[in-house]
């Protein structure tokens, strides 16, 4: 006798494969730009699953903007040489990365540069 197959799982595992894909799209950022913005650390989150930081830029008339930088995760900075105690508040450095297309003060982050000129990538892998 010839069974039909229960397909009832696959709906959920490809709405589940979906929301992980989604979590890690870029969409957002303008892959077609990118920006340099010279400030200080005002805070550094050094957590998955994206590593962020917070730099205030200083603008026009002296007003300061702050900027909010995604990075990859901890995994992937690790590989690129990040440490938990590469930025501390206050610090100086220069943040390279993609900006938000709606103009928001945002940006995901493709290098850093620290006050030392050390140069250090988002991520060692070629994904993001």
């Amino acid at each position: 006798m010839f069974m039909k197959p229960n397909y009832s799982f696959v709906i959920p595992v490809l709405l589940s494969c979906g929301l992980v894909f989604a979590h890690h799209s870029g969409v957002m950022f303008d892959a077609q730009k990118e920006v340099s913005l010279a400030g200080s650390v005002k805070e550094f989150v050094f957590s998955n699953p994206h590593v962020s930081m917070v730099v205030s830029v200083p603008g026009e008339g002296g007003v300061s903007k702050d900027w909010s930088v995604e990075a990859a995760s901890v995994a992937g900075m690790v590989q690129a040489g990040w440490r938990k105690s590469t930025l501390k508040v206050g610090d100086s450095v220069t943040i390279v990365g993609r900006p938000l297309k709606d103009g928001r003060p945002g940006v995901q982050l493709l290098r850093a540069i620290l006050a030392d000129k050390t140069v250090l990538k988002s991520n060692a892998g070629a994904n993001y």
